[in-house]
């Protein structure tokens, strides 16, 4: 016991150290935006001024002047990095811009006809949902829609959408965890149960990647998320995963300049997942976002995995103390019914100095990593009083 207080006290102090706020600030929104960590900063900005030091455009490899292959060839390690990280080859991942990158690249890589169905659920964020009505306008698709599954009740899940599923449904779509509930599901039972050879499967982990493990189970085919939420990652970064399957029978949705070898300046082909990224873009982000996997590799995933559920349980137990409005949640992602969402953010900060996240029907607290359980039952306190 010792041993493990001693662990999570060095845990919290080195998160706390590597994402400096504002003193007075308690920071509960990264789940819309998570601060940078220095390292991520560090990295991008010394990167940036090589790069440009070394001559960007540079296309010939001469000693000192080989700005551009000398980013590509990062680039290049970086993929290597989050494929490791993912557990899975470097071939499936391509780096994009953040998951709605990644979820218009995945869906406009299928080949749709009038009278195909989608299935989605209504906890959906925006970044899925209208890029799912720009199909439907362009190619006459329709989408179903469900309730977003329970937690420990997914086999009831698939037996209610039953009646959703057509020979025409060529796409589940659908969060692991809702941006909305903070509800987290359980991917692998419910694929279990649904997943048929002609149903292709794109599941957003914006709100799992960095706070759920494992990430890919068996019959996804293309999962998304962003670099700038809990990986604490520079905008502009995230990473697009595409399964062998989908790699064997889609196609990139874009064409241009080619992804090109580092090594040797020739085109790589479109045998990868590198198919979907195209064009020249700000390398030194995806080694930012590398530098926040490799600082969260000092610890494994169960651990960062066990402490999140420390202070998840911590304010769940605050809030339910204080008493009040209606939470739902768990882990680090919570859900505040509130009447007025935006006025008791409002409230929130300028009583309790308290940034959080209102959303259609309540607010949304994202609880980062650096916070201790006694911090977090203290939060919990303070957000059901002034939430009210």
């Amino acid at each position: 016991m010792d041993q493990d207080r001693g662990e999570s006290t060095e845990f919290w102090a080195r998160w706390r150290a590597e994402c400096p706020l504002n003193a007075g600030v308690t920071y509960l929104n990264s789940g819309t935006l998570g601060p940078a960590l220095q390292v991520v900063t560090e990295t991008v900005e010394r990167l940036r001024r090589e790069w440009m030091a070394a001559g960007p455009g540079a296309s010939v490899g001469v000693a000192g002047a080989n700005g551009y292959f000398e980013m590509m060839a990062a680039q290049d390690r970086a993929r290597k990095v989050l494929a490791d990280w993912l557990k899975t080859d470097a071939r499936s991942v391509a780096l994009t811009g953040n998951a709605t990158d990644g979820i218009n690249f995945a869906l406009t890589s299928v080949r749709w006809h009038a009278g195909d169905r989608i299935l989605t659920t209504a906890d959906e964020h925006g970044a899925l949902l209208f890029p799912l009505e720009r199909l439907k306008a362009l190619y006459g698709v329709a989408v179903d829609t469900a309730t977003f599954p329970t937690a420990g009740r997914e086999a009831d899940w698939v037996r209610s959408v039953q009646r959703l599923l057509t020979p025409r449904t060529r796409l589940l779509a659908l969060s692991s965890v809702s941006h909305q509930s903070g509800v987290a599901i359980d991917l692998a039972r419910i694929l279990d149960g649904l997943v048929r050879p002609a149903l292709w499967v794109l599941v957003d982990g914006s709100h799992a990647a960095g706070t759920r493990w494992p990430l890919l189970v068996p019959g996804v085919d293309f999962y998304v998320f962003p670099g700038h939420k809990w990986l604490f990652g520079p905008a502009g970064s995230g990473v697009l995963w595409v399964s062998p399957r989908a790699l064997a029978e889609l196609d990139g949705p874009q064409a241009g300049a080619p992804m090109i070898r580092a090594e040797d300046g020739r085109p790589f082909g479109r045998d990868g997942a590198w198919r979907y990224e195209y064009g020249t873009r700000d390398w030194s982000v995806t080694v930012g976002l590398a530098a926040a996997i490799t600082f969260r590799q000092q610890w494994d995933e169960a651990t960062i995995m066990r402490r999140y559920q420390e202070v998840g349980e911590a304010f769940g137990e605050g809030f339910g103390q204080a008493g009040g409005a209606e939470l739902t949640g768990s882990g680090p992602l919570w859900h505040v019914a509130v009447g007025d969402p935006g006025r008791a953010a409002r409230h929130v900060w300028e009583h309790a100095r308290m940034i959080v996240k209102p959303d259609g029907s309540g607010i949304r607290v994202s609880l980062p990593p650096w916070l201790t359980p006694a911090e977090g039952i203290a939060a919990g306190r303070t957000l059901a009083r002034y939430a009210r």
